[in-house]
């Protein structure tokens, strides 16, 4: 008797949670990539890229990797490479970029790159793509001949929304209630003899 009160108190409760989340959707124009080829066409399509001179523009993330003269930097061309969901993106699938190898010079123009506290340079490079690159153990990159920084990157908008806050302290609420509703079922319940 006792676990079948449990289990209503608990179907209860997720039943509430997925009236409260059912307004959650995804939108279904997010930003576009502004590439042609996107890094999703140069992953599905290799073979017709291979070789090919490529122009792409994207948010540089991570950070600059040296290697002597020259330098890999990733480029993000996804649905955020402009704003973040928190500034008003719209969910569209996944991060997605392209490695780039270029020289260390052009990278050393990227002020700022993407993390979870800022949003990069957007910037765009020219140069070659390689479907399975020989002078890097067959990864998939661009070898740029030119770099133009397009946007300065700044600090990511990460403001507490209303609607989130109340969410927090409502589940904070639910979660305490449960915890309290374990530690004091025993005092309340039927007795269970074992043996």
């Amino acid at each position: 008797m006792k676990s079948r009160s449990m289990m209503r108190v608990i179907t209860g409760l997720l039943l509430l949670g997925a009236l409260a989340l059912g307004g959650c959707t995804e939108v279904d124009n997010p930003q576009v990539s502004p590439n042609e080829p996107s890094s999703g066409g140069l992953v599905d399509a290799p073979k017709e890229w291979d070789g090919k001179t490529v122009s792409f523009t994207g948010e540089a993330i991570g950070e600059a990797m040296v290697r002597g003269d020259k330098a890999w930097v990733h480029l993000n061309d996804d649905a955020y490479y402009l704003k973040n969901v928190e500034e008003g993106a719209h969910l569209g699938g996944y991060n997605s970029g392209m490695a780039v190898w270029l020289d260390a010079s052009f990278a050393r123009e990227i002020r700022l790159f993407g993390d979870y506290k800022h949003e990069g340079d957007v910037v765009k490079v020219s140069g070659t793509f390689n479907a399975a690159c020989a002078e890097h153990g067959g990864d998939m990159d661009i070898h740029a001949t030119s770099l133009e920084v397009l946007t300065g990157g700044r600090d990511a908008q990460d403001p507490v929304k209303r609607g989130k806050a109340i969410l927090a302290g409502i589940l904070a609420l639910i979660a305490g209630g449960l915890f309290i509703l374990n530690r004091s079922w025993g005092s309340w319940g039927p007795d269970v003899q074992q043996g």
